[in-house]
Formats: C-alpha cells, structure tokens, sequence
C-alpha cells in the first residue's frame, strides 16, 4: 500500500528553526520529525511513499534519498502553497487502489495507520479519518457525527456551539476516487484548494466517510511548544 505525506510547509510559527529548515525536518530525539512518520508508516506495513515536498526540498531530498529502511520514497514538488488538496492532486496518476494520507507534521503511532489500513473495517467505508478528543474543539475542525460516521466537519465554530469534542487529526484513508472530490475543490477564503473541502464535496457525493479514535499519542506540530510537547510524549515512551 501507498502513502502520501503532505511535506510542503514552511512552518511560519517554528521560525528561527525553519529559516534554514524545511518544516518536517525540525528535529524530535534528535531526528527530523519526518523520520519518526516513516518509521510508523512501515511499521504499519505502508511499502512506498509520495512525499510532496516545496519549501527548501533539497534539504529533505538528500536527507532521506530515494528509500527509507526499504521503503520507497518519491518526491513530488508543490511549487506554490495552494494547499493541501492540490499538494494530493500532484500523486493521483501514480495511486492505483487505497492509499493513505498523512500531514508530515502530524506525530502518531504505527497503530494508528493499522487501524485505518484494516481491511475488514475500511471496507464499510469509502474514505476513514483519524479524530482525537480534546477540550478546545473550537480551534479545530470539528467532528459531526452519528455513531462512526461524519455527518459533517465544521472549521472552527464558535465557542459552545461545536457538535463534539472531536477534531480531525489530519491522517487519512481514501479510495482512488477521492481524486474526483479533488478535481471539483475550489479555493477557499485563504486561496487556497483544502483537503477539508474535498471531504465535503466527496461526502456529498453519497460518499460514507468515518472516523477512528485515535490511540495513544497524537501531537499537531505547529509551534515551538508543540515540538516540545512531541518531544517530551516520544521521551517517555522512549526513554534512553
């Protein structure tokens, strides 16, 4: 099975660390936060890699070559920031069945990706994302749903008016034909064509998308604080 690791970002609020460095190679234990991405997307049992890259490529090119651990890397080169559906879109000729989507700033473990690869589960759906529970939904986009199924996601509301506590965790499973939700994206008031609004455009098709608790950790790597708190999650579970 393939994955795609959305890996373009510049990573703004990570800044000084990000003025030589791509966002996804800022380090956690002293690897590229990339690094520990991959090592759980093989654990998983994901044999090949599209890692759509753009900010200071070259960096995560010569880093990681063309495999990791014998996992293949393919690199695909986002030269704008028009976000992620159309950083998804860039792969569509070379996914040929399910594929796998995760943001490369996004830290879990190889649980996670098993529990939306199970074949058994998946296939009462036609796309699974991974949520996790937290206490200020509002600043998230947030989960509707009725028992495993997303009804509808709705992009920071106000707070007290959000449906859950849960919030999409930006790991992903799709089938092929998730590339026509993308085709039909427009761009959104930040200019640019979201992943998010292909989910809607997909699940209005008829399409059934649900969702998979997360388990264990779960870290959205946007500032400063969140690497520490990364780092802090990975030494206790990995002490030296």
């Amino acid at each position: 099975m393939k994955a795609v690791i959305i890996a373009a970002g510049k990573g703004v609020r990570l800044r000084p660390i990000t003025d030589e460095i791509p966002k996804c190679m800022a380090e956690l234990k002293g690897k590229p936060m990339m690094e520990h991405v991959l090592v759980n997307l093989k654990k998983a049992g994901i044999e090949e890699c599209h890692l759509v890259v753009g900010y200071k490529k070259d960096v995560i090119e010569e880093h990681f070559g063309p495999e990791f651990e014998g996992m293949k890397l393919n690199y695909f080169v986002q030269e704008e920031p028009k976000g992620t559906a159309h950083a998804v879109s860039l792969v569509e000729e070379y996914i040929d069945g399910k594929f796998l989507i995760t943001n490369a700033d996004v830290i879990v473990g190889s649980q996670n990706y098993q529990a939306l690869i199970k074949t058994d589960e998946f296939d009462k759906a036609d796309g699974v994302l991974l949520a996790r529970k937290v206490k200020d939904p509002w600043r998230y986009g947030v989960l509707k749903t009725e028992g495993q199924k997303i009804i509808d996601i709705i992009e920071k509301p106000a707070p007290g008016k959000e449906p859950s506590n849960l919030i999409n965790a930006g790991v992903y499973r799709f089938s092929k034909d998730f590339f026509e939700a993308i085709r039909e994206t427009q761009l959104s008031e930040r200019n640019e064509y979201e992943l998010v609004d292909s989910i809607k455009i997909y699940m209005k098709k008829g399409k059934n998308m649900e969702f998979r608790n997360c388990i264990g950790m779960c870290v959205d790597v946007a500032t400063k604080a969140d690497l520490e708190e990364a780092d802090s999650i990975l030494d206790e579970l990995f002490p030296m």
